[in-house]
């Protein structure tokens, strides 16, 4: 017979806590310390999708250039609206010159804003012979007309107050359009930054609105059942039956500015990003419904449900608290690949002149606008084109990363 050590305390002797680790060897321990949290396992999971990051990354980039757009635009000096008709069709890294109506409309603004300063400087400029007017009234107007360079050099010598504005005023006359400019003169990409801002704005939108929607829905019916179910999702099966694109471009045809209740709400600035926001929700959270009430379907009949019944917690505590976070996994990538997909749809509307209204710019209707240009100037079709493919993709990327990585069955411990 084995003997076993007296474990018994003697008299004086302290009393030590007995642990888990007194009863497991160091490989046990070792393993133990190993584990991790789900959400360390599913982000480890998730790098393991080369796609999927390359594509969060790229939705990175995208997301912080539409958020900088402001600040690009104070950088660069480039405004996207605008025109310059005289330079139409530039191809990228163009340097051009400001019109003379530009130029003019400019030192006239500084004239204004600076008429004492103003006449010292145009007596400078013609006592230096830096102008051939010989009226002071007419030197500044001249010495704008000059060429960034030789104007730059007609003032640096000079003792002048406001120099470093008239500097700066000369060197936005001369601006570099990296990829060119479109129909109108305008600048592309200006153009393209804003639009990256009302594309992926509106994608996320639809797509967060479109999950809370299908969210409510789908828990109302999976949870209560019965006349609820069948009622709320006959109205899903009856919208999922319609076909999409025909259906949105009727109602997108629809000018919402003639109902009443709408006129408080739109204006005409925001009217047709409003508009296409509120189409794309209507017709888009019938497949997350469809999910949600199947994962609530199974979740009601758990024990922990049960438990949670027998302890009175009421119907909307039981869904928040302890089935909502159950149907957070599919949910997320419903999302996801919803953004990609809602993307798509504005373009195909705006390209269609459905969807966002110029001049407030987004990649569908910039598609639009170079339908007509693709021989003439291919890029102006080819860059919007190319973007969206790039998000959309990356997207979908994402979503398929966040199915493998919090899949149960997928999650290596």
């Amino acid at each position: 017979m084995t003997n076993v050590p007296d474990q018994t305390p003697r008299a004086n002797e302290p009393i030590v806590a007995t642990t888990a680790a007194n009863y497991l060897n160091k490989a046990q321990i070792a393993e133990l310390e190993k584990s991790q949290t789900l959400f360390k396992i599913v982000y480890t999971q998730f790098k393991e999708h080369k796609a999927a990051v390359i594509g969060a990354w790229t939705i990175l980039v995208f997301v912080l250039i539409a958020l900088s757009a402001p600040l690009i635009e104070a950088i660069t000096g480039l405004d996207a609206d605008s025109q310059n008709v005289f330079n139409r069709y530039k191809p990228p890294m163009s340097h051009i010159q400001a019109s003379s109506d530009t130029r003019e409309t400019t030192v006239k603004n500084f004239l204004t804003a600076n008429p004492s300063e103003a006449l010292t400087i145009e007596n400078k400029l013609i006592e230096s012979k830096a102008v051939t007017s010989t009226k002071a009234e007419d030197a500044l107007y001249d010495w704008a007309q000059l060429d960034s360079k030789t104007a730059l050099a007609a003032i640096k010598d000079l003792e002048i107050p406001k120099k470093h504005e008239l500097s700066k005023m000369v060197k936005n006359f001369e601006t570099l359009h990296v990829l060119g400019t479109d129909e109108l003169g305008r600048d592309v990409l200006m153009r393209i930054i804003y639009g990256t801002q009302v594309s992926m704005g509106v994608g996320i939108l639809v797509a967060l609105a479109s999950a809370f929607i299908g969210l409510i829905i789908g828990a109302l019916a999976g949870f209560y059942g019965g006349w609820v179910d069948t009622l709320l999702m006959r109205v899903t099966d009856a919208l999922l039956s319609l076909p999409v694109m025909p259906v949105l471009i009727v109602v997108a045809a629809i000018d919402l500015q003639k109902l009443p209740f709408a006129k408080a709400v739109l204006s005409s600035g925001n009217e047709s990003i409003l508009k296409l926001v509120f189409i794309l929700c209507l017709f888009s959270w019938m497949t997350v419904a469809r999910l949600v009430r199947g994962s609530i379907l199974s979740l009601r009949e758990r024990e922990f449900v049960l438990a949670a019944k027998t302890l009175g917690a009421t119907d909307s505590t039981i869904m928040i608290r302890h089935m909502f976070p159950n149907v957070i996994a599919p949910l997320l990538v419903s999302v996801t690949l919803g953004v990609g997909e809602s993307i798509l749809f504005e373009a195909a509307l705006s390209y269609l002149g459905l969807g966002i209204q110029p001049p407030t710019p987004s990649w569908g209707n910039m598609l639009f606008n170079a339908q007509e240009l693709i021989y003439q100037a291919p890029y102006l079709a080819i860059i919007p084109g190319v973007l969206i493919f790039l998000v959309t993709i990356s997207f979908n990327f994402v979503g398929d990363g966040l199915q493998d990585a919090i899949d149960p069955k997928s999650i290596r411990r």
